[in-house]
């Protein structure tokens, strides 16, 4: 027969691995929502703003003259991996600006601060 104290170092020994397991949250867990885009636009001119997924273009929307917009992005740009490529061109002008290749998933958060020259724009992913 098993004595008391060989039963009790029996069950810490076997319950010892379990007790040093700790579930963190992967970022990809903590984040959910919609994925989102702000266009800060301190152009002169009006701002059309497309979205390339898969070597498909879709319009997102325009962006008013020294104005802000907000999009959210289709939920079909979220699947596979939801690399993404954002284009902004200014009505009226032959200046396109094209970024490059970003991915987004649910709750990724994408800033565009869109200036009067357009190559001197900034990207920020969140």
């Amino acid at each position: 027969m098993i004595s008391l104290k060989r039963l009790v170092l029996i069950a810490a020994v076997a319950l010892a691995p379990t007790a040093c397991l700790h579930h963190h949250a992967s970022d990809d867990e903590n984040r959910s929502g919609p994925a989102t885009l702000r266009v800060d636009n301190h152009n002169w001119q009006n701002v059309e703003i497309e979205v390339t997924h898969r070597g498909i273009r879709s319009h997102l929307g325009t962006v008013n003259a020294a104005a802000t917009g907000e999009f959210r992005f289709p939920e079909n740009l979220l699947s596979d991996l939801g690399e993404i490529q954002l284009i902004a061109h200014a009505v009226g002008t032959p200046y396109t600006i094209t970024t490059g290749v970003i991915v987004i998933k649910p709750g990724t958060q994408v800033r565009w601060n869109l200036e009067s020259t357009l190559s001197q724009s900034t990207l920020s992913v969140y």
